[in-house]
């Protein structure tokens, strides 16, 4: 057997005699066990679990398989023993992260200082992938975690939520509606900014402006974010943007932001890895880092918007979840 976590799934079947318990036990979906389940009928060309009233027992030919495989996995860990501890301040590791510039400016910076403090010598590493490259690339090792809004990454992935966020209208210091009143009327008749990408979920923002009639007001395009600063100073273009990036801007460029007047939903940005790397404990820690992080810093008032849109009932919605609801969400599809 090719994949030691299908005995895992046979154990488990074995002694709870139901994919619910063993599911709970394993910490996985039931859709992930009796993914694995198939796999292993398909292996040994039999069911070896049929549902007998309540509980799924054992074939005969489960059965003399039981034991050798259970004996197997014994001494798997008996040979690999308990993990060692990764230990940080003496690593020279380089953590990869898949994010886009958004996420390198509102993370980096924080988690950078951070490690100088805790682990000088780690490293770190951004890329952007696109979303069908991205779950390979964490399932090979090759990115250690990914952080965003990032609605469609679900295969053998699991997530944990940082914060929610809402969308706010970006425009320069001067702009003629920094002041004024902005409803769905003049939003609409307004010049736009788009970033757009198309693998994130993002692409409710366009839709959203579609539907207030400023799908032909959409006068700019770009793929990333940082250049859009440089657009809205020079011009009358607003940009719908995530408000801890309009925040965060807005300390180092002359732009002020507003509620946008849609009544458009918060999203979730969210921690992401790959169920291969669920236990390891280099990962474990970095992930730790991150939500900690993120629990201490977004949650600090962020005064660029509030002192220079003029708005004293902007409230920031960068609002990290409580520890009750930091559990790990494991997301799986057969």
């Amino acid at each position: 057997m090719k994949d030691l976590n299908l005995l895992y799934v046979f154990e488990a079947m074995w002694r709870d005699r139901s994919v619910t318990a063993a599911a709970e036990n394993l910490g996985l979906t039931q859709a992930a066990v009796s993914a694995s389940l198939k796999r292993l009928r398909e292996t040994y060309g039999d069911k070896l679990f049929v549902l007998v009233g309540r509980r799924m027992e054992p074939t005969a030919v489960a059965l003399e398989l039981a034991g050798p495989l259970i004996e197997s996995l014994n001494l798997v860990r008996g040979t690999t023993g308990v993990p060692q501890p990764f230990r940080p301040e003496k690593s020279e590791r380089t953590f990869t992260i898949r994010t886009r510039d958004i996420g390198e400016v509102v993370l980096l910076p924080m988690l950078y200082r951070e490690l100088q403090r805790t682990a000088p010598d780690i490293k770190l590493h951004t890329m952007f992938t696109r979303i069908e490259d991205t779950i390979p690339a964490l399932g090979n090792g090759r990115i250690d975690v990914a952080v965003g809004y990032l609605p469609t990454l679900e295969q053998d992935i699991h997530r944990k939520p940082l914060f929610k966020q809402r969308y706010v209208c970006v425009m320069r210091k001067g702009h003629p509606l920094a002041h004024g009143t902005l409803d769905a009327h003049a939003f609409g008749q307004l010049d736009h900014l788009l970033v757009e990408y198309g693998g994130s979920g993002h692409l409710l923002l366009e839709r959203a402006l579609f539907e207030a009639g400023a799908k032909n007001r959409i006068k700019v395009r770009i793929p990333q974010y940082l250049a859009a600063p440089h657009c809205l100073l020079s011009s009358d273009l607003i940009w719908v943007a995530p408000e801890i990036l309009a925040a965060t801007l807005s300390r180092h460029f002359p732009l002020t932001y507003r509620p946008e007047p849609l009544g458009l939903e918060a999203f979730e940005i969210a921690l992401y890895w790959h169920d291969r790397y669920h236990h390891d404990p280099a990962n474990r820690w970095f992930r730790s880092l991150i939500v900690d992080l993120f629990r201490k810093e977004i949650s600090k008032p962020m005064s660029g918007g509030r002192e220079m849109s003029g708005d004293r009932d902007l409230e920031v919605l960068a609002k990290p979840f409580q520890p009750s609801d930091m559990g790990d969400e494991p997301r799986y599809q057969a």
